[in-house]
């Protein structure tokens, strides 16, 4: 089934808000179905992530981030950032602290906003 990219994107706002009002398992089904159509695409890869560090699904996000993501783009900010908020969780303060230092060097204005506030938390 072919989908163009502009669905996926509405479907992962869809589940963004699902996540963010707490519907976590409403958010990890539309995302789950984004995945399965979206391929191998970084921002849809992204999406399922950040929806997995929500729910508080540490571990399967760190395993989207690193080996599916970082592998693919090691300088995605976003992808390092959020890697480190999972591996906070999950006791891993000093890797952590090492992405999110590397986010505030070289990241965006909300990388870094987000990197600084984990990183003096």
């Amino acid at each position: 089934m072919q989908v163009n990219n502009e669905l996926l994107q509405l479907l992962s706002e869809v589940s963004y808000l699902a996540c963010f009002k707490g519907d976590m398992q409403r958010s990890q089904v539309i995302m789950d179905g984004v995945d399965a159509l979206g391929g191998e695409q970084i921002p849809v890869k992204m999406g399922v992530a950040i929806t997995k560090v929500y729910a508080g699904d540490y571990a399967q996000a760190i395993v989207i981030l690193r080996d599916q993501i970082l592998v693919r783009e090691p300088e995605h900010m976003s992808a390092k950032c959020f890697l480190g908020i999972a591996l906070s969780q999950t006791g891993s303060a000093d890797e952590a602290k090492n992405l999110f230092e590397e986010v505030i060097q070289h990241g965006n204005q909300d990388e870094r906003t987000i990197a600084s506030a984990y990183l003096n938390s």
